[in-house]
């Protein structure tokens, strides 16, 4: 059974809850990395409460990208905040019914359950009757809401555990794998950031269904081969070690007894 991947993200005027979600993007990707659908809902308005450190160290350095996020339709603050949400929720519905008609498995993701998953809450708390996430839109019933950064490290953690960087997890996938990069950036507009979310939850679940390989360079045998060399490196330092202490023992113990036998005599 293929899976479909519905991917969200979201953007904030700041990380208190007395600030606001002012976009939400979402995107469905397909096992062939094909999108089927998108979402982007701006809600930047004139009253939107910015956090200072939020807008001093992000939002000034990315103020073309804000000025796309801006909401010019007649509804207010409070209003579009529903309308948001509410298209969210309808959007969800839709394609878990799409999924289940179609006997397709559908997977909700994001790269930050913590932060994205929780503000999304608030307003599915704040503005529906909805149960919250991870549980289904459709029916109400609990599913698994996935993380792709936890995921790949993961990952990476297994296959290139020197790989010690908090970020370009995909990248370094991209490179260990036969796989290209998305075709569109991580931009911070949602809807774009959504779709490369979803991109890279389709390539793990690729990795784990086999249709994705390593690289000739890093297949796993080669990787294996480099493991056992390594512990056959350990094992024979650990090897050497143990010879010399029993040489060294021996030594002591002789010369123990060699003085034993002296001050018999």
């Amino acid at each position: 059974m293929n899976t479909i991947v519905l991917a969200f993200d979201i953007e904030r005027s700041g990380g208190g809850l007395q600030h606001d979600t002012i976009a939400i993007g979402a995107s469905v990707i397909d096992h062939e990395f094909k999108e089927l659908d998108s979402l982007f809902l701006p809600g930047y308005t004139e009253e939107t409460k910015f956090e200072q450190r939020c807008m001093d160290e992000f939002w000034s350095n990315n103020k073309e990208v804000l000025e796309t996020l801006r909401y010019s339709g007649p509804s207010s603050y409070s209003e579009r905040q529903k309308e948001m949400i509410m298209e969210f929720q309808t959007f969800r519905k839709k394609w878990e019914e799409y999924a289940h008609t179609n006997n397709l498995n559908i997977e909700l993701v994001s790269d930050n359950n913590v932060f994205d998953g929780g503000f999304i809450n608030k307003l599915i708390g704040d503005y529906t009757g909805d149960m919250l996430l991870p549980y289904s839109a459709s029916t109400r019933k609990f599913k698994p809401f996935w993380e792709t950064h936890s995921q790949q490290r993961g990952l990476l953690m297994a296959i290139d555990p020197n790989y010690k960087k908090n970020w370009g997890y995909n990248k370094r996938i991209c490179e260990i794998y036969e796989v290209s990069k998305p075709n569109r950036r991580h931009d911070h507009n949602p809807a774009n950031d959504a779709y490369t979310i979803g991109y890279e939850q389709q390539v793990l679940l690729n990795i784990q269904s086999g249709r994705i390989r390593m690289r000739k360079m890093y297949t796993s045998r080669n990787i294996g081969v480099q493991s056992l060399r390594l512990g056959t490196m350990l094992f024979s330092d650990l090897k050497d070690f143990s010879v010399k202490k029993y040489q060294e023992c021996q030594s002591k113990r002789r010369q123990r007894n060699q003085y034993t036998e002296e001050k018999k005599e």
